[in-house]
């Protein structure tokens, strides 16, 4: 069931950045859909006053995918940076997230000149790898309510400082 389809401009789902500014940092991010087909997660990690990540989230109303196994992603497989996923259910403590890593990419095209080929690749993330996190550090809590899921984010931190920027042209539970 495809949820997020940046290939159509599915901009009927707002999203917002959430940055360690809340804490004093200056890194800075942004989820902005594309004509060319595709969404962009961007912006830029800043190491100084104590910050390190970034992250955008889309709130919607409570829906049921307690039919399905897990969450994916279509990107682009060119990542030199690590994401995270965040799920929250209506039950969710504000501060309070379901984290799980994105698998890293299975393989990168290259052409015969050495140039990097634009190249999507699917990524699945099950349910049972979303563990509940509370700024960062994991917490002990029930399993999320998959029959009430209501927001998804997506996170780059883990002391990665720097420009970032991940292509997704669709998002999806399987």
């Amino acid at each position: 069931m495809i949820f997020f389809d940046f290939k159509v401009l599915d901009a009927e789902k707002p999203w917002y950045g959430i940055n360690d500014t809340v804490m004093g940092g200056l890194s800075r991010s942004k989820m902005a859909i594309l004509p060319f087909g595709y969404g962009e997660f961007s912006g830029h990690v800043s190491l100084a006053n104590g910050g390190g990540f970034a992250s955008v989230r889309c709130e919607f109303t409570p829906i049921d995918v307690s039919g399905f196994t897990g969450i994916y992603l279509e990107l682009d497989s060119e990542r030199d940076k690590y994401y995270k996923v965040n799920l929250k259910d209506v039950g969710t403590p504000q501060s309070t997230v379901y984290q799980a890593p994105m698998p890293s990419p299975s393989h990168q095209t290259i052409s015969a000149s050495g140039t990097r080929i634009v190249s999507w690749q699917r990524i699945d993330i099950p349910f049972s790898d979303f563990q509940p996190q509370c700024r960062g550090k994991a917490v002990s809590r029930p399993g999320i309510v998959l029959s009430q899921l209501c927001s998804l984010g997506l996170v780059i931190g883990a002391q990665q400082s720097g420009d970032f920027a991940l292509k997704i042209k669709e998002i999806g539970y399987y």
